[in-house]
């Protein structure tokens, strides 16, 4: 199988300007109505290079697992105000049911 950029007719160092110059000239010479499945295979090998080309800045909107170190005193403190909160008297409990 070959490559996106050789359908194209493309090296793998091409800009922007020329991979686009280049898919709008295969077009022009398979046209769909003509040669559909040529067209297909056009389109795809242009849409893949395209979506490569942009892969490099979606690598920002990646979800990355964070590296953190927990403060194990900060912790218990949480944890003992946590604690604090839901200890609750048999009379307070009382008079929130009823």
């Amino acid at each position: 199988m070959t490559s996106h950029y050789e359908q194209l007719g493309l090296s793998p160092g091409a800009t922007t300007a020329q991979i686009k110059a280049a898919y709008h000239a295969k077009l022009r010479e398979f046209p769909a109505h003509t040669y559909p499945e040529e067209f297909k295979a056009i389109r795809g090998a242009y849409e893949a290079i395209r979506r490569g080309e942009t892969t490099q800045h979606e690598d920002f909107l990646k979800f990355r697992p964070l590296e953190a170190e927990l403060n194990l005193e900060s912790l218990k403190q949480v944890q003992e105000k946590a604690i604090a909160q839901l200890e609750v008297s048999l009379e307070d409990l009382i008079r929130a049911t009823f």
